[in-house]
């Protein structure tokens, strides 16, 4: 029978995020909730396997950050005091972007409630947003799209920037509310390792009862699997942390081109 190996399990906030939320941040939180659920679930997979974020979609390229730092805007925080038991990262939590942290063009509020119904705008807003357009191409995008008006660019680039806006900020809110709900999830987990070492602690190593040697066994097995699970979240937080800022980055950038043609500069 194999002994306890000694274990150390911090259990802190910022190990909040399972390798399925980047599976939430690639492929949307109802598939990633079931994933977290079948890789945590007693007996989902053989202890001895490989590793669930070994092999979840998205691996990767989950750090794959835009911008890097080059253009960031106001409000964006790489460090700062958390917001809450139930945000794990260390960026400042900033739940909504403000507008006027992005935009010093005309005002936006009418544009707000009429870009969808101008389909010309509706597309090309849905052509430039998501980030599986590089972000200089999705600038490009925008200054060929502003080059088809003249007198009316001003209003239609405006209901563009609404556009971006509306978009990017509630994908961004989106993530947010995944990163809190894998943060339940993952001090789940870790009450779960908790409640395991403390089983183990009440079984005798040395006992020749069978019974025990196999209850041992497996909960040891279970305590060591959510460990590994535990770890390999742990790793991937700072990338998962950096989303939401991607996404600030992101929309800044936009903004700022789409401000350049509404001013009549390239």
């Amino acid at each position: 029978m194999t002994d306890q190996p000694t274990m150390q399990v911090t259990f802190t906030r910022k190990i909040a995020v399972a390798f399925t939320a980047v599976g939430l941040l690639m492929s949307g939180v109802g598939v990633a909730a079931r994933a977290q659920d079948d890789a945590s679930s007693p007996g989902a997979s053989s202890p001895g396997g490989a590793s669930p974020s070994a092999t979840s979609p998205g691996a990767t390229n989950a750090g794959t950050v835009e911008g890097s730092g080059e253009t960031e805007s106001a409000g964006s925080a790489n460090t700062a005091s958390n917001a809450g038991d139930d945000w794990p990262c260390a960026q400042r939590l900033q739940p909504e972007l403000s507008v006027g942290a992005m935009w010093s063009g005309p005002d936006p509020t009418e544009a707000a409630d009429t870009w969808r119904k101008d389909s010309a705008v509706e597309a090309v807003v849905a052509q430039v947003a998501p980030r599986r357009m590089p972000q200089q191409e999705a600038v490009d995008a925008l200054h060929r799209f502003a080059a088809g008006y003249d007198k009316d660019r001003a209003a239609v680039m405006t209901k563009v920037f609404a556009g971006l806006f509306e978009t990017l900020n509630d994908e961004r809110g989106a993530i947010i509310r995944g990163i809190r709900h894998f943060n339940q999830r993952q001090q789940k987990l870790a009450d779960r390792i908790q409640a395991g070492m403390k089983i183990l602690d009440g079984l005798d190593p040395a006992s020749t009862d069978l019974k025990i040697a196999e209850q041992r066994q497996a909960v040891q097995e279970q305590v060591s699997w959510d460990s590994r699970i535990f770890d390999d979240r742990e790793k991937l937080l700072p990338l998962v942390c950096d989303q939401p800022v991607v996404l600030e980055r992101r929309l800044f950038a936009l903004s700022k081109a789409v401000e350049t043609e509404i001013k009549g500069q390239k």
